[in-house]
């Protein structure tokens, strides 16, 4: 008996469940919200640049608070489905749109930048972001990030090795599962990494390295993070903060990376304020409103 023949069903059936695999994944990544979405219908540039390794150019959309804005934050968009960067999971877009609007309000401009893929290699994205704010004329130390998830790894990372980022916000940023810790489905993880790479180039499995965090001690960074997330344990935001020194605020959010979405205005009120304490803001100028003549009382 031909086994090859046998074989040969097998094996068409399987090309085309790899087919469709790629084809899902390839929508996956690109039928995500693009940065312009994020911010609907307020006064915003679709811009490009280049990410500090030269692999890739970034697409991304300014947020110009006007003449008299000195600081700006480049506002990432982490994974799928976090941070509105999914346009099935309904409201989120409009909370990112809600938080940049609030910076920019404060006379911060805001680049919404969405990474490429996800992993450590995202973090010369944002480094890449940071240069072109520099040659936008905004000085080092004018400069803050803000990321969640696998985004606020690649903000901490960037924060790492461009100082010219002064503030740094991090929402339940990632860390490495130890091997003690691994559950009994993990042992897939091999295969789902091979199949991954295979059809997309990108890496499901791998976990970003945080970089060295001791070197943000002198630096202002804030991690953000929910006590009921079973993503990522409040363990790890806790030894981030430790390691770099900063303000742990660890929240009643019940979900990874949910408080701008459980809590919009607390969290919007945090992280703006956090921003102004630490980037040089411009002053708004009050608004004076003419005084009406009193009228005469008998």
């Amino acid at each position: 008996m031909n086994h090859a023949l046998q074989l040969a069903p097998i094996a068409a059936a399987m090309a085309g469940g790899l087919s469709s695999l790629a084809s899902w994944w390839k929508r996956l990544q690109w039928e995500s919200v693009a940065a312009p979405s994020l911010v609907g219908a307020l006064e915003c540039r679709e811009v490009d640049f280049p990410s500090r390794d030269g692999r890739a150019r970034i697409s991304a959309t300014l947020l110009h608070a006007g003449a008299a804005s000195c600081s700006a934050v480049v506002l990432v968009v982490g994974q799928v489905g976090c941070w509105g960067s999914d346009a099935r999971v309904e409201g989120r877009s409009l909370h990112v749109r809600t938080l940049a609007q609030a910076l920019r309000s404060r006379g911060i401009t805001v680049l919404v930048t969405r990474l490429r893929g996800h992993g450590e290699s995202e973090r010369h994205d944002v480094l890449g972001a940071v240069d072109y704010l520099l040659a936008q004329g905004f000085a080092p130390g004018h400069i803050g990030v803000i990321g969640a998830s696998l985004g606020a790894c690649s903000a901490l990372m960037a924060a790492a090795e461009e100082p010219a980022i002064a503030a740094v916000v991090a929402d339940s940023p990632r860390h490495d599962i130890p091997v003690e810790a691994r559950s009994p489905a993990e042992v897939l993880m091999p295969l789902a990494r091979w199949l991954g790479r295979l059809l997309s180039g990108v890496d499901l499995g791998r976990r970003p390295w945080l970089g060295d965090l001791a070197s943000l001690r002198s630096r202002a960074v804030m991690v953000v993070h929910g006590r009921g997330d079973r993503v990522v344990p409040p363990a790890v935001a806790q030894a981030v903060a430790e390691a770099c020194a900063a303000r742990l605020w660890l929240t009643a959010s019940q979900s990874h990376a949910g408080t701008l979405h459980e809590a919009l205005p607390l969290y919007i009120t945090h992280v703006v304020d956090f921003f102004c304490q630490h980037l040089p803001v411009q002053p708004r100028e009050p608004l004076l409103v003419p005084a009406q003549p009193l009228e005469a009382t008998a």
